[in-house]
C-alpha cells in the first residue's frame, strides 16, 4: 500500500478506533440499562436522563474525530495505521461513525426531551 493511497483513505490507529468505540458504547449502554430500570420500576426519569448522556458521549466521539482529521490536515500522520490487516472493518467503521453519531445525537435528544412520557401510562 503506497503512502498516497493512505493519505486519500486515512485510517485511524487502533487507539483512536478504540477511543471512539468506547465513547459510542458509553453513549448506548446507559440508555439500554436505564430503559430496563425504567421498565422495571415504571419511572421514566432514568431513561430520560440517559438521553443527555447519549448526546454528551456522541458529541465526544464527533469532537475526537474532528481532532484527528485536523491532525491529518496539519500533516501529522502519526495516527494512521501502517498495516491493512483489519483495514476493511476499520475503514467501514471509520466511514460509518459520523452517521451513527448524528443519529445518536437526534435519538438522544428525543429521549432527553420526551423519554419519560413513554412510561407515563
Amino acid at each position: 500500500m503506497s503512502r498516497e493511497s493512505a493519505v486519500q483513505h486515512p485510517l485511524p490507529s487502533r487507539e483512536a478506533t478504540l477511543i471512539e468505540a468506547l465513547l459510542m458504547m458509553m453513549a448506548v449502554v446507559p440508555v439500554m440499562l436505564s430503559a430496563y430500570v425504567s421498565l422495571a420500576t415504571g419511572d421514566g426519569q432514568w431513561f430520560q436522563r440517559s438521553g443527555a448522556l447519549m448526546v454528551l458521549f456522541s458529541i465526544g466521539v464527533e469532537y475526537h474525530r474532528k481532532h484527528l482529521l485536523r491532525c491529518l490536515e496539519l500533516g501529522t500522520h502519526s495516527w494512521l495505521t501502517a498495516s491493512s490487516r483489519p483495514a476493511r472493518l476499520v475503514s467501514y467503521f471509520w466511514r460509518a461513525v459520523p452517521f451513527i453519531c448524528y443519529l445518536s445525537i437526534v435519538v438522544g435528544t428525543l429521549i432527553w426531551s420526551y423519554g419519560d412520557l413513554l412510561f407515563a401510562w
